[in-house]
């Protein structure tokens, strides 16, 4: 028998003209400055139910209160800004589905501005100076918020879409491999998918439709241009699709459609490779910025207060430390989480029955079970832990290391109770999340085996089967035997032992990784038993493909998320709990020499040299030697905060770089990286205050101060 000669594919070399780019978006943006114009002419035929429903889904306390304020205050106060970026802003307020445009948005952001320095004057005025501050200074966030609010937005948009943009290529090549139709491709995409790239594509076939684009190839091309910049991964894969119907031989058309599919996983790969290594640098400053330098300042904190008098430096300390600095923190992190590429999305467990919602978990008695808020023990925890603050209340009057005792335990009712809330309110959700992810490292094996029973020519019906029964022990068994079920007692037909609203398998497995893999085998099982052994087969690889990338990225990602463990759940804490005991040291022995001040002024004032008797009662007007300028006990509650406040970030931070919106996974994370960073900040404040107080005790003896 004749050896098959492997067939060599010539592969279009794929290669963005950064010329076009360039001209193409404005001055680099990631939004193309003529789309608006284009999308001008078809603005009202888009305004369909589903295209309000997409505006309307979900949005943020903040988008609201700028979208009221914008849509009412600007159509009053307009204010004009330069032509190229007011062009810009209103096509991502187009593609964001907002009604107003940007000379209304800068005009509400001026009324913000200008309304807020008023009030703020007036207080001034009023004797009300740190208020004033604040409003002031809430004035000019304000104003700089709403300036780039369209840009955050956008960014976010293009963030959260391109977590599906692996899955829309997947949907693509699939059905390309079976009918060579570009239309039917996109349409088949759009109605599987269920994020905002499923509302693109839409778009997209209603534009041709609308003879907006002579044909769908033209309309694709367009879109794939929006991506250029933040996927051209994406570009490329889209582009290979495409050229994959004007290929002369059946083996080159395939060869395009898996040349397209590495070209998307190898994309996302890259992708995360440069995303993980660009994280260092900032991540490194936002910690010497936000965390180190502000905590070491502390040291200077109690000679400050001590030797300067400063009215109301306390409320200016809280300002600055509980929220001034976590504030900063979190959008300078925030920022740079928004341009996370992402491969699936987290599962929404909402879906399915007789679990608790996020917040809340369940208590049985006996048969029944009782829906419990995490708040509850939450409150328990704190007012436990406040306690005994009532009856040592009087300690605190006597400024010392007592204040720092007693007012630890302020620290750890807010720390703990916190912790109780974020751990009982995803405690019993982690359970059923890990068995997702258990059944999804698994799915491409099961996947794998209906590709081999299909091959052999049992039907659907009999290969879900058949899968069951080999599948037996394994996580993914749970999913194909309630599958089985609906068919075989319940007398379901395919799709519905899969979508059933009540009794469908992917109700109690809501993975976005099964739905479009079952949605795969559904639509190609519908045409035939050989065209979904092959989909089956493809998406097999295709998952086992993405699971090695997906494992060599966290990999990657790691190294930062350590280091930032590390940083902020053992440096910060131990840091801040020595500067506690270090203000302690210092004011224990200030408060004790402004003691000695009255005796050393009344022997300079008898002594015969007058130049003494003048210059040395001069010398101490210049200071306020009062250790006790802020209460120590207000002092470590501040700081205390702030190590809370820093460690929920930063839990945060390491949960959305590990896998963004997954709600649970970052609760359980804020609530861990908390426990440790509250711990080990009462400890070593706790015992450096207790060796310090003592070390104040001696000189104080010593020196007969």
């Amino acid at each position: 028998m004749a050896k098959k000669q492997k067939v060599k594919v010539d592969y279009p070399k794929v290669k963005i003209d950064k010329k076009f780019v360039n001209d193409y978006y404005v001055n680099g943006e990631i939004v193309p400055e003529d789309l608006y114009k284009k999308d001008e002419e078809v603005r009202e035929e888009l305004r369909s139910l589903e295209y309000k429903v997409f505006k309307e889904k979900n949005p943020s306390t903040l988008s609201k209160i700028i979208n009221f304020g914008a849509s009412t205050i600007g159509k009053v106060i307009k204010f004009n800004i330069n032509k190229a970026q007011e062009k810009k802003i209103n096509t991502m307020l187009y593609l964001l589905g907002y009604d107003f445009d940007a000379k209304q948005l800068y005009g509400f952001g001026i009324f913000m501005l200008v309304g807020l320095i008023i009030l703020g004057i007036i207080l001034f005025i009023f004797g009300q100076f740190i208020a004033g501050i604040i409003i002031i200074f809430l004035g000019i966030i304000s104003f700089v918020g709403v300036q780039i609010f369209p840009q955050q937005q956008m960014t976010a948009r293009l963030s959260k879409a391109s977590s599906d943009l692996v899955t829309m290529i997947l949907y693509m090549v699939i059905f390309m491999r079976q009918t060579p139709n570009l239309e039917g491709a996109a349409q088949f995409a759009s109605d599987n998918l269920s994020s905002y790239l499923a509302l693109d594509l839409k778009k997209v076939i209603w534009d041709t439709a609308a003879r907006k684009y002579s044909n769908i190839k033209e309309a694709l091309d367009d879109y794939s241009r929006r991506w250029a910049k933040s996927s051209p991964a994406f570009t490329d894969a889209l582009f290979l699709i495409e050229s994959s119907t004007s290929q002369e031989t059946e083996e080159a058309r395939l060869g395009l459609l898996d040349e397209a599919s590495d070209r998307i996983l190898g994309g996302t790969f890259e992708s995360m490779t440069k995303y993980a290594s660009s994280l260092k640098e900032p991540l490194n400053t936002i910690y010497m910025i936000g965390m180190v330098l502000p905590v070491l300042g502390l040291v200077l904190a109690p000679m400050l207060m001590a030797f300067v008098a400063i009215p109301d430096f306390g409320i200016l300390l809280a300002i600055m430390y509980d929220v001034g600095l976590p504030l900063m923190v979190y959008f300078l992190i925030r920022n740079k989480l928004l341009t996370r590429p992402s491969g699936f999305g987290a599962p929404n467990l909402d879906s399915i029955p007789n679990i608790p919602k996020i917040g809340y978990f369940f208590l049985k008695f006996g048969k029944k079970k009782i829906n419990v808020s995490a708040l509850l023990p939450a409150i328990v925890v704190f007012a436990l832990l406040v306690l005994p603050v009532y009856f040592l209340s009087p300690l605190l009057a006597t400024f010392g290391a007592t204040q720092i005792y007693v007012s630890l335990f302020i620290t750890a009712a807010i720390g703990f109770s916190i912790v109780v809330y974020l751990k009982l309110s995803v405690i019993q959700l982690k359970e059923t999340e890990e068995e997702l992810n258990s059944i999804e490292s698994s799915f491409g094996a099961a996947m794998s085996q209906m590709s081999s029973f299909l091959s052999q020519g049992y039907p659907p019906e009999a290969t879900l089967v058949k899968v069951e029964e080999n599948m037996k022990g394994t996580p993914v068994s749970d999913f194909f035997e309630i599958t089985v079920n609906n068919i075989r007692k319940l007398g379901m037909s395919l799709k519905d032992a899969f979508f059933n609203a009540t009794n469908g398998s992917t109700r109690f497995f809501p993975s976005p990784m099964i739905l479009a893999s079952t949605k795969i085998f559904l639509s190609s099982a519908a045409k035939s038993v050989r065209n979904a052994s092959v989909a089956t087969l493809y998406v097999s690889k295709h998952l086992a493909n993405l699971r090695r990338i997906e494992q060599q990225v966290r990999s990657l990602l790691e190294e930062v998320t350590s280091g930032m463990r590390v940083e902020v759940g053992l440096i910060s804490p131990a840091m801040a709990g020595i500067v506690i005991g270090l203000t302690t040291l210092i004011g224990t022995v200030l408060t004790s020499l402004s003691g000695s001040i009255g005796s050393i002024q009344s022997a300079a004032s008898t002594s015969s040299s007058s130049s003494v008797s003048s210059v040395v009662p001069f010398a101490f007007s210049l200071f306020n030697l009062s250790g006790g300028a802020i209460p120590l006990y207000t002092f470590q509650i501040i700081i205390g905060i702030y190590i809370v406040t820093l460690s929920l970030i930063i839990g945060y931070a390491v949960s959305t770089i590990s896998q963004p919106g997954d709600k649970i996974l970052m609760r359980d994370t804020m609530a861990s990286m908390l426990l440790i960073s509250i711990i080990l900040y009462i400890l070593i404040a706790f015992i450096v205050t207790l060796v310090f107080a003592s070390v104040g005790g001696l000189v104080i003896s010593a020196t007969h101060i």
